[in-house]
């Protein structure tokens, strides 16, 4: 779903409703003239605060905006980032189609689960002072459907307090149902719901929100 990571990482790849309200006294402290670079061990994903969002388009002129909740997810001390994103939660708002997403397109059954995967260069953002943001492109994986592709996004790199960073990305991002050999998936969908047609390409927008679990050094 997303050119999700490079310098940061992906820092790590839907919408943005993150609270951006400082962090309390955590692992690594609450000095706001600490720099990140001062944070050792691992940043774990704010489930909360972080989510995935899609939107589905319908006849070629309905939108209808759909989301994932309970992510989870973490960069490692040294790097390596994966979020995992829990396929039999797609939310739809309508509890029928949620059915219908999750049995016939994203076959949870089989597939419950979507991951992305990246290696993060956390030195790339290490003086981001707090309330500072920049803009970077980012690259990472996206296995979906038991299929992996190079996913893209351009993002927002915010230091929301002194232990917690949010990404966002800064316009959607397109990924193509044929990419993760979903057609079948999107055809049982437009048959049953008797629709013309479904698009076949997604855009998509995340926020996630990381806090680091580790001690300022």
């Amino acid at each position: 779903m997303m050119r999700l990571v490079n310098s940061i990482g992906f820092s790590l790849a839907a919408v943005a409703l993150v609270s951006c309200a400082p962090s309390g006294e955590g692992a690594a402290g609450n000095g706001a003239d600490m720099q990140l670079a001062d944070i050792e061990g691992a940043w774990s994903l704010d489930s909360e605060a972080s989510r995935i969002a899609f939107a589905s388009i319908k006849s070629g002129e309905l939108i209808e905006t759909h989301f994932f909740p309970g992510l989870t997810g973490e960069v490692s001390q040294l790097g390596e980032t994966v979020i995992t994103i829990p396929l039999d939660q797609v939310e739809t708002k309508i509890d029928q189609r949620n059915e219908r997403m999750q049995s016939l397109f994203f076959q949870t059954d089989t597939y419950p689960l979507a991951e992305i995967r990246a290696s993060v260069a956390r030195d790339g953002f290490a003086d981001l002072p707090v309330g500072g943001r920049l803009e970077t492109e980012l690259d990472g994986v996206l296995s979906l459907h038991g299929i992996d592709s190079t996913v893209y996004a351009n993002v927002f790199v915010t230091r929301i307090s002194p232990v917690r960073v949010e990404v966002a990305t800064t316009e959607p991002v397109i990924v193509h149902v044929a990419d993760h050999n979903l057609e079948a998936g999107l055809e049982a969908l437009r048959e049953v719901a008797n629709l013309p047609s479904i698009t076949p390409a997604v855009p998509v927008t995340f926020t996630f929100v990381f806090e680091a679990t580790g001690a300022a050094s």
